[in-house]
């Protein structure tokens, strides 16, 4: 019998609701800070607009900041002893998870005043034998798009449980 039950499988097939994050200059401004970047269009207005750009523009991994931004985190009592949001971590007879690939394909840059939509969803769940034992695996898509229904990033995570 596989390590994957019927509840795990309705647990995949579940909703979640997307939520939006308005962006702003300064969260722009503090990722670049962050990551080290210093060309002007990430600080300066008139720079952005010179390049060809309406508003400051982020740096191009900035959807990852709006997926983990504190404001999606829960308290304590949500949480796995992992760190992991309960609700994130599917109903398995398992004790330890870890990462797995991770694929993101970016589309239109975010600018300051974007409104970006996430939408994720639970693509595959599935079982192998690793040296260990059952492995499962959780493949989860998040879609990032602005408030013109622009693609702003498509990102692919595998979680692994084992």
């Amino acid at each position: 019998m596989g390590v994957i039950t019927e509840e795990a499988r309705r647990w995949a097939e579940q909703d979640y609701p997307d939520y939006a994050f308005a962006v702003n200059e300064r969260d722009i401004q503090k990722y670049a800070h962050a990551i080290g970047e210093t060309d002007r269009i990430h600080f300066d207005r008139e720079a952005a607009i010179e390049a060809g750009y309406d508003e400051i523009v982020a740096p191009p991994f900035f959807p990852y900041v709006i997926r983990m931004h504190a404001s999606h985190l829960v308290g304590r009592d949500q949480l796995e002893p992992d760190g992991s949001a309960s609700a994130d971590v599917p109903p398995l007879n398992t004790t330890r998870a870890m990462a797995g690939e991770i694929t993101i394909d970016l589309g239109e840059p975010v600018l300051a005043g974007d409104v970006v939509k996430v939408t994720k969803r639970i693509t595959d769940l599935f079982e192998k034998e690793g040296r260990s034992g059952t492995l499962v695996f959780v493949k989860m898509e998040f879609t990032f798009t602005n408030q013109r229904g622009d693609l702003v990033a498509r990102e692919e995570f595998t979680r692994i449980y084992r």
